[in-house]
């Protein structure tokens, strides 16, 4: 008996040692408190955006491309100026959106790549793919928050009045060409066509430029406003001056994304300038 009673009591002291042993390792094991808990903070709700942001983007054929973005809750002002190539100012305004972590404004309308992700008093300008530029350019990617003395509230409105919601659908549009390697395209008398291009719903293409039919495939990513032509193919008729039709090709060939806002088309190649302008026909 009196073993049986020292054998329950070794085993009593046992369990008591083990639960105190148990409460110590808890209390002294940190709860990750990721695990149970997210963060709904991000640039969208937390930082204040809204604002001018400056600096110089690498430029393939120029010192620089001077860019000044101003935000407002939902809509931009961009302004761009090939450095050591030219003094003008090319002007873009319309609205940009947010991707759903929050961090990441497109502006729409804009050439690609057009997506920025959204820092402290800085806006990182990236890639084609949605990524940031990494290696001994990543640096040199970057707009820094400015102050300017014009308030960017006031221009916004005025420029958002003549920047509606297009109403044409690239998919099913028509387009005269006005503009090729920035010369201006006269309309040829002789000519009982416009020269352009035309594009169909079921991503086919066609397009004029004074002697032959070209035609072929279209792609488009309408989000990050990139466009691919494929297949493009001609008929083989020979006439006295056939060069704005071979130019026209080779952009159809060189183009990898366009500016659209329903009045007019841009075909670019990357951040090159405008390889090709047309005006709706309606």
């Amino acid at each position: 008996m009196k073993k049986s009673l020292l054998i329950l009591g070794i085993i009593a002291i046992g369990f008591t040692s083990c639960k105190k042993d148990i409460e110590k390792e808890t209390e002294g094991t940190p709860i990750d408190s990721t695990v149970v808990q997210v963060d709904e903070h991000n640039a969208k709700n937390s930082l204040d955006y809204q604002g001018n942001y400056r600096g110089n983007l690498p430029c393939a054929d120029c010192e620089s491309i001077e860019t000044t973005i101003s935000l407002t809750e939902d809509s931009y002002i961009k302004e761009t100026v090939y450095k050591g190539k030219s003094s003008k100012v090319f002007k873009e305004t319309g609205k940009f959106t947010w991707n759903d972590a929050g961090n990441t404004i497109t502006l729409s309308g804009s050439a690609a790549p057009n997506q920025y992700f959204v820092g402290e008093n800085a806006l990182f300008h990236l890639d084609v793919d949605g990524k940031r530029i990494e290696g001994d350019l990543a640096s040199k990617y970057q707009l820094s928050r400015i102050e300017i003395s014009e308030p960017i509230a006031l221009v916004q409105k005025e420029e958002t009045k003549t920047k509606e919601v297009p109403k044409v659908e690239l998919k099913n549009s028509k387009w005269r060409l006005v503009k090729l390697y920035g010369k201006t395209i006269e309309k040829n008398k002789d000519s009982k066509r416009d020269y352009g291009i035309t594009f169909n719903p079921d991503g086919r293409f066609s397009a004029f430029a004074g002697c032959n039919n070209m035609m072929g495939s279209y792609k488009l990513k309408e989000e990050v406003s990139r466009i691919e032509f494929s297949k493009v193919a001609s008929t083989m008729m020979a006439c006295e001056d056939m060069v704005t039709e071979q130019e026209l090709a080779k952009v159809l060939e060189m183009a990898d994304n366009y500016n659209f806002d329903g009045k007019t088309l841009k075909l670019n190649k990357a951040r090159m300038a405008t390889l090709a302008e047309f005006e709706i026909i309606k």
